[in-house]
């Protein structure tokens, strides 16, 4: 379990701040609506943008991270 936290927090610090920074520019330039990022970083993606595929592979795998954080959570809980 610790491992995975620390997994965790280097994801969030090597990933979440480009993520960030990538939606910031894009927010700025008011790209898409609020509370439409995914769709529009899938048709980014789509269309061949690093930054697109970066944003949704970041989040497969954060996705990805939090499903495996709760069934370690759920392991621990039924092996008592």
């Amino acid at each position: 379990m610790l491992i995975l936290k620390v997994i965790m927090v280097i994801f969030v610090v090597a990933v979440g701040i480009p993520c960030q920074l990538i939606d910031y520019r894009h927010r700025r330039k008011n790209a898409y609506v609020p509370g439409h990022g995914w769709s529009y970083y899938s048709r980014l993606k789509r269309e061949g943008s690093w930054e697109g595929r970066f944003m949704m592979n970041s989040a497969y795998m954060g996705i990805a991270l939090i499903l495996a954080m709760l069934g370690l959570l759920a392991a621990h809980l039924f092996r008592a």
